[in-house]
This record gives structure tokens, sequence and C-alpha cells, in this order.
């Protein structure tokens, strides 16, 4: 597909994906089909065209699997996520909407259920901070690790996510890894005061989902200070700007193993 019809198929899959929902809720939730252009650039400026058997690890709804599957039709896909329940549960439907299939796995990406050797490529869009949030750094780490260990030689490993560049360098320091490209890109949303109150409300949830806490009080307390972070920087960007921008810059990075 070339840049319109990919786009085109985007606002269709929006579309589907917020019916029902409240204008607010559409815009905040309409994000995830497309990250405000950042899906659409990231596949489009890779090194080399994706092929073979590819493997998007932390894969959540689905909404990259689906962008990688317009972009590279040829690609055998598989999805692979730590729970495919909640609002992960319409995975299949949407991939059925967006009409691209791939396989799902579900498992936990520090502990994939591949062989050594198999994908000739992976990916990872902002699945990386979930695993953080759930696991700490050494869970990233680790998920970071399998990654590799199941892409082929010369195999090609694609991350994004909001974490710097010498973090991202912190997990390759040791391994066979060279770094093809390093770039990023901010989505290209402008969200009024009434949205993005509403959007770090949402936001802070599950941030709290993600760290999994024991308790009540433990929820509690890990949303009330979630949220008054998220608060925080809503509130700096509104005086400064006039506007919110959500996971203001998505950093990528490309790897050859």
């Amino acid at each position: 597909m070339n840049e319109a019809q990919i786009i085109s198929r985007e606002n269709i899959l929006r579309n589907w994906f917020t019916r029902d929902a409240d204008p607010v809720l559409t815009e905040i939730d309409g994000l995830d089909i497309g990250w405000g252009g950042v899906q659409r650039w990231a596949t489009a400026s890779l090194p080399d065209p994706l092929c073979g058997l590819h493997l998007d690890f932390a894969c959540g709804y689905g909404t990259f699997l689906a962008q990688l599957g317009w972009r590279f039709p040829d690609v055998r896909l598989i999805g692979l996520n730590i729970d495919f329940t909640g609002p992960h549960a319409a995975v299949n439907e949407l991939l059925a909407e967006a009409e691209v299939a791939a396989a799902l796995v579900q498992a936990d990406a520090r502990y994939l259920p591949f062989a050594d050797n198999v994908f000739s490529s992976a990916s990872c869009f902002l699945g990386l901070q979930d695993i953080e949030i759930g696991y700490g750094w050494e869970g990233v780490r680790t998920a970071f690790i399998e990654a590799v260990r199941v892409l082929q030689f010369t195999g090609i490993l694609i991350l994004l996510d909001e974490f710097s560049y010498e973090q991202f360098d912190d997990l390759y320091a040791d391994l066979p890894i060279a770094v093809l490209d390093k770039s990023e890109r901010s989505p290209d949303v402008c969200w009024d005061r009434q949205i993005a109150e509403r959007a770090i409300e949402l936001y802070a949830a599950g941030w709290v989902a993600q760290s999994r806490p024991t308790n009540t009080s433990e929820q509690q307390r890990l949303y009330a200070e979630t949220h008054a972070r998220m608060k925080a920087e809503m509130e700096r960007q509104l005086k400064n700007q006039d506007y919110y921008v959500p996971f203001c810059t998505i950093r990528r990075i490309t790897l050859r193993k």
C-alpha cells in the first residue's frame, strides 16, 4: 500500500475502534490507531523492507501488527502478548477489521516460547515501557535479550518507545548487535485541556494496571502518584504551548543481529 492508502485504512480502522465512544474518548482512543502518524513513519523509513517471519512482541491491541501488515503484506506476522483479555481481547476483531492476518501467541516477552534464530525480524511498539512498569528495567533487558535470541543472524530488530537513547544503549551494550538507525518523532496530536485531563486519568489507571499492585491501598497510592506526575507534565505543556501532546517523543532504534 502507498501512504494515501494506509492513511485511508487508518481512518476506517479508527472509526471502527471508537464507534461506541463519546467525542472526547473518541479522540483519546483514536490515537491508538496509528499513534499520530508515528507508526506510519516508523514502517516507511526502515533500512530494508521486512520479509519472512516477523515477531511483534508486547503487541497489546495489535495496532502495530495492522500497520506492519499494510506496509509489508508478504510478511508472516506473529503477535505476542502477556494476555489477550480485558482491553486486549478485541485484537482478533481489530486485525480482521484491518484485513491483516497474524498468528497470536499468549506468553511473557521475558520468556519467549520460540527456538533460537527463528525470526527474520522483530519489533516492539511502546511495549517495553509496559514491561518496565510491571517488571522493572531488568524485565526490559530480559525481554530484549530474548528478542535477540530468537532473531536469525542478520535479522532486524525495531524498537519504538519513550526511552532515552542512553537507556536503549544500555540494552545492547554487551551484545552482538549493530545499530542501523536512531531517529525520533512526536505524535501529530494537539489536545486541549478537556481532552488532556480525561486522557491522563485513563493513562494513570493504565499505569496502575500494568504495575499489578497487590492491594487496594497500593493501587490508590500508585494512581495518585502517577496522575500527579502526568498532571504536572500536562500543565507544563498547556502553559508553554497551549496544547498537550501525550507520549511527546517516541524514539526508534533499528538494530541488526
